[in-house]
């Protein structure tokens, strides 16, 4: 089959090259699922072949460079032409070899060297857009900024923590860092797909930026434990910052321009992943009791879950604009089958996962059932929760298939 060609300056081609990575390391994240799925079986067939720790740091790895890359792609886009080219040029390939390089030394990472070396890079890619923030651009790029420079934070953090100060740090990771960084793309690609006007734009990502910060701050503390008094005042305070931000992006969505990409229905889809898992799940995660029974359950599973697919279909929106408008044609790059895929398998992956956890809570605190006979307790509700998985990985599948059989074949012009 022979590939149509596109022409593109040195730095679309470094953008696009990044949205090619961010592919490829969402579908090891697939594959990486798909086997730690296997782990929640009563006879587990890998377990002489590959540690399950293996496999879990394998899957985390993977999704923090897929989202991580997919941010980096899109702030070089925000950034435009007001990011030297030797900068972006050199942000591409030092990205692209540190996550090649820390997806291969996953397996023998055992105290956090990783973390911090992605820590530093995000710190490298603040210091070389940092004069990028400007024009009517700046407000996404700054808040884009400041995202990153919560999650290498956070990276930094995590080899000094344990135990329940370390959830509560991941936990930070997923509620409020990744989210504040996610919004500046969410907001931004607004601008691209829908008719709202630049100041409205701007101000809504303020607002929901510090709404995010406050009730993803809120759950993470959750993990530490908050007084009766505080976690009842914040139960409404979660999901109406969650609700505003869902208005936010509702308003954007029935304001549609001639934008033919698929964008807006992936952020559709972590619109709603964010309501459920930030402002439904996060108000019960915080209550005292509820937080202690949620603890190492699939109910907690599940607010994780939520968390990080919001993120992916914030990147995957990045990926679709971000080829449909390099390319130039405004045609879909991937097909509507990965997304209802991915979208459907998702949610009701996180319906049966919260369903699992009713039950675990309910046979270990009221029928005393210890955890070694869970499993074939659970079977059944496994069963059906890896089927859901299937769907997700399938859509993983179709979607890296498609953008990568449709890609152009590039030819680079001066910048």
């Amino acid at each position: 089959m022979r590939r149509d060609a596109i022409q593109l300056s040195p730095r679309g081609q470094a953008t696009y090259r990044l949205l090619g990575l961010t592919v490829a390391l969402l579908l090891l994240y697939g594959l990486s699922l798909s086997l730690s799925a296997l782990y929640q079986l009563p006879s587990q067939p890998f377990e002489d072949l590959i540690a399950r720790e293996g496999i879990e740091r394998l899957s985390q790895r993977a999704f923090q460079f897929t989202v991580l890359s997919g941010l980096i792609g899109a702030g070089l886009m925000m950034a435009g032409e007001r990011l030297r080219l030797r900068s972006a040029l050199s942000l591409q390939r030092i990205w692209t070899a540190l996550a090649v390089v820390s997806i291969a030394l996953t397996p023998i990472d055992h105290h956090g060297a990783l973390d911090l070396a992605a820590a530093l890079a995000l710190l490298l890619s603040l210091a070389l857009t940092a004069r990028a923030a400007e024009g009517y651009a700046a407000v996404y790029l700054r808040v884009w900024q400041v995202g990153l420079l919560l999650i290498g934070i956070s990276f930094a953090a995590a080899p000094l923590l344990e135990d329940r100060a370390l959830e509560a740090l991941r936990a930070f990771q997923l509620q409020v860092a990744g989210p504040i960084a996610g919004l500046s793309v969410m907001f931004w690609l607004m601008r691209r797909y829908s008719r709202v006007e630049a100041e409205w734009a701007a101000d809504g990502l303020r607002i929901t930026a510090l709404l995010v910060f406050l009730a993803g701050s809120l759950i993470s503390l959750g993990r530490l434990g908050l007084s009766a008094v505080v976690s009842l005042a914040a139960t409404p305070l979660i999901p109406l910052c969650f609700i505003i931000l869902a208005g936010h992006s509702y308003r954007a969505l029935s304001s549609r321009n001639e934008n033919a990409s698929l964008a807006p229905h992936w952020i559709a889809v972590a619109t709603l992943f964010w309501l459920v898992g930030g402002g439904f799940l996060g108000a019960l995660s915080i209550q005292p009791a509820i937080a202690e029974a949620m603890r190492g359950t699939a109910l907690a599973h599940t607010q994780e879950w939520l968390a990080r697919w919001s993120l992916l279909a914030i990147v995957l929106a990045v990926v679709n604009e971000g080829a449909s408008s390099l390319r130039g044609d405004n045609r879909r790059v991937t097909g509507y089958i990965p997304l209802w895929l991915i979208a459907f398998g998702a949610g009701l992956a996180s319906i049966v996962g919260a369903c699992r956890g009713v039950v675990q809570i309910t046979l270990r605190d009221l029928a005393g059932l210890a955890d070694a006979a869970m499993a074939e307790h659970l079977l059944p509700l496994t069963v059906v929760w890896i089927i859901c998985l299937s769907a997700v990985v399938g859509g993983v599948l179709i979607y890296a298939l498609g953008f990568w059989l449709r890609r152009p074949r590039i030819i680079v012009a001066e910048d």
